[in-house]
């Protein structure tokens, strides 16, 4: 049986509520029918759907769902439902001016796909929909007499709707966290829930499978626990923004397309040390006092080209708390309880949590890296040149300490993000990606460009399986080919890159050359770039991510600042990662916005020369040992087998 107990709410017009609580606000405007369809009804609906099982198509970011769709007017199988359909909101609405509705679309829904995030959700505001509704565009939703409305139907399983009225909303931000602004209601089978006016436009929702649901087995045959809903919708809203967003889009591709020389760019020939600053973050490891896990990485810059070793570097030492535990003599009222999460000393550290001793490297790993950075002042030749390091009081995390390092040491209008055990694995066009991003023509699109790793290699095959055909059509269309990113032979399958980068092993570049082969041979990936080489020149390409990851990356400052980190928004929480936090909220985006609109406000790209190698490596400082570390560990070794 269902756990939760249900209240039965009156409502104004049509039938009652089972709500979660007593209290429950009901939104104005919403209405339900119970029993509205039969089971022979429920026959009906199911074999048509079964019929056209072809027309399937796999949906949603967060939530893992099927999708048919259809338009009324195309669809007559569906015509004594939408008569039905009408009649009963005319009815309910005390009206006969009810239109049909414009759309149907049924969605499937997996007992496992109703596990998401809890986060703050963007949603369009009503300048953006720019509807003709003339209760909306006065602010009278109250009563509202407009002809639009959404109207669901539940065939075979009981589901829980979520609604949510935000508190407040700034910058198009609905805040739904917050518990007193959650209702749950239920949606029985066969039962007819409408929402018109304040329901409609000033609440959202999402729905979930009811735990104690009695549930029929999937359309298709499938066991596992699903449900089947039917949203029947007629919104009379222009295409006016939409067209514009669309046109934006085409601008960008088009611009980015075209065979353009260096002359024709709207870009200022801009050093790089005058746009640019680099930040690296740190924190204790296992290996302080060393430095020479920064030292491998500060190495690599070269790879960045002459005017990024130039850029002005920021080395931020996150602050730590004191772990005082069994490994350490410290007691008294200082002492921290030893928790299991913590019993492995890399996750300790990771959060920073480190014992008295591993503080004392830690201090001894700051002078000896002030002392690097002194010693490298005026070295033009020497990785860390023009660079400072900046020391935090108290433990920040990663997000939170970039965030302190952008809001008050950086003064560039871009920045380059790394962690220190990032690594530059080859050459990489740092110069040619900020001119993208400095270009008028974009319209400010591009806003964070990633370097590829190993783990991002085939995002494109990733997205595929993830989300299905649909979303991958969708996210083709806005793959971007800037003129800058075109090059003659430096880029690419047989490029010179592939030539200049990092010494590798023997078993390393066996691994390397077998990662490429499988590149080239099976992935979406490059495939789908094929028909971007054009003009006789190699393509680089940006292609739109709905994840946000930490590696090395390039971002506008004032976008970290004014949105990322805007704390009116909350999107990225104190002592953790920017990734695992903002990367929900982007993708909950999209799933509420679609892609195009939903990814639009982030900006976020991955850059790919399609060569079949990455651009960037990792260290894994949380596991790094020293050169004298591994020589100790090998004449351990050789004197153990003698």
């Amino acid at each position: 049986m269902n756990s939760i107990a249900w209240h039965e709410t009156p409502l104004i017009q049509g039938d009652f509520l089972k709500t979660s609580a007593e209290d429950a606000v009901v939104p104005s405007g919403l209405h339900v029918i119970s029993d509205f369809i039969t089971d022979e009804d429920v026959t009906m609906l199911t074999n048509i759907i079964e019929g056209n099982r072809h027309l399937w198509q796999h949906k949603g970011f967060e939530e893992r769902k099927r999708i048919q769709r259809y338009t009324v007017s195309l669809s007559p199988q569906f015509d004594w439902i939408v008569d039905k359909i009408t009649s009963a909101i005319g009815d309910t609405l005390s009206t006969s001016a009810t239109k049909r509705p414009s759309e149907i679309i049924i969605e499937e829904r997996k007992s496992t796909s109703f596990v998401s995030n809890r986060c703050n959700t963007f949603e369009t505001s009503t300048s953006e929909v720019r509807t003709e509704c003339t209760c909306v565009s006065a602010k009278i939703l109250d009563n509202c007499k407009c002809s639009c409305y959404v109207a669901q139907l539940s065939l075979n399983a009981e589901c829980i709707q979520l609604i949510d009225k935000p508190k407040e909303r700034k910058a198009d931000c609905w805040d739904v966290v917050s518990p007193q602004h959650r209702y749950k209601f239920l949606m029985e089978p066969k039962t007819l829930i409408c929402k018109t006016g304040e329901s409609l436009w000033n609440w959202r929702s999402r729905i979930t499978l009811a735990s104690g649901a009695n549930n029929q087995d999937s359309i298709d045959g499938n066991t596992q626990r699903s449900s089947v809903t039917i949203a029947f919708r007629q919104v009379v809203t222009s295409n006016a923004s939409s067209r514009g967003n669309q046109e934006k889009n085409e601008i960008i591709n088009n611009v980015c397309k075209k065979k353009v020389d260096k002359d024709d760019k709207d870009v200022e020939d801009s050093s790089l040390p005058q746009v640019l600053s680099v930040i690296v973050t740190t924190s204790p490891i296992k290996s302080n006092p060393s430095t020479e896990v920064l030292e491998r990485a500060f190495a690599t810059f070269h790879h960045g080209g002459n005017e990024f070793m130039e850029v002005e570097k920021l080395i931020v030492c996150d602050g730590v708390r004191l772990h005082c535990g069994r490994d350490d003599s410290t007691s008294g009222n200082q002492a921290r309880k030893f928790t299991k999460k913590y019993q492995n000393a890399k996750q300790a550290l990771r959060n920073g949590i480190a014992t008295s001793i591993q503080i004392e490297k830690y201090e001894l790993f700051k002078t000896a890296l002030k002392k690097l950075c002194e010693e490298a002042s005026g070295v033009k030749s020497s990785p860390f040149f023009n660079t400072r390091v900046v020391e935090l009081n108290e433990r920040h995390g990663y997000g939170f300490a970039l965030r302190h390092a952008l809001y008050y040491e950086v003064k560039t209008p871009y920045v380059c993000v790394i962690q220190h055990d990032r690594t530059f694995m080859r050459s990489t066009p740092i110069k040619e990606v900020v001119n993208v991003m400095m270009n008028k023509n974009t319209n400010g699109a591009i806003k964070y460009v990633g370097f590829s790793m190993r783990s991002n290699l085939t995002y494109r095959d990733i997205f595929m399986s993830k989300y299905g055909p649909g979303a991958f059509d969708e996210l083709q269309d806005m793959i971007l080919y800037p003129p800058e990113l075109a090059n003659d032979c430096k880029y690419g399958r047989n490029g010179s890159s592939l030539d200049d980068g990092i010494i590798y092993s023997e078993a390393l570049k066996k691994n390397l050359r077998s990662l490429a082969k499988s590149y080239f041979s099976g992935s979406m990936q490059y495939r789908s770039h094929l028909k971007a080489e054009k003009y006789g020149k190699h393509q680089l390409s940006l292609t739109p991510t709905i994840f946000w990851f930490d590696n090395i990356h390039i971002c506008e400052t004032s976008h970290y600042r004014k949105f990322i980190f805007d704390p009116k928004l909350k999107m990225v929480a104190k002592g953790g990662f920017v990734e695992d936090k903002l990367s929900p909220v982007i993708t909950k985006s999209v799933e509420r916005l679609g892609l195009k609109k939903g990814h639009g406000r982030f900006g976020s790209y991955l850059l790919d020369d399609h060569s079949g190698y990455f651009f960037t490596g990792h260290l894994d400082g949380g596991s790094f040992m020293t050169e004298e570390e591994r020589t100790r560990l090998l004449i351990k070794g050789k004197n153990m087998s003698k």
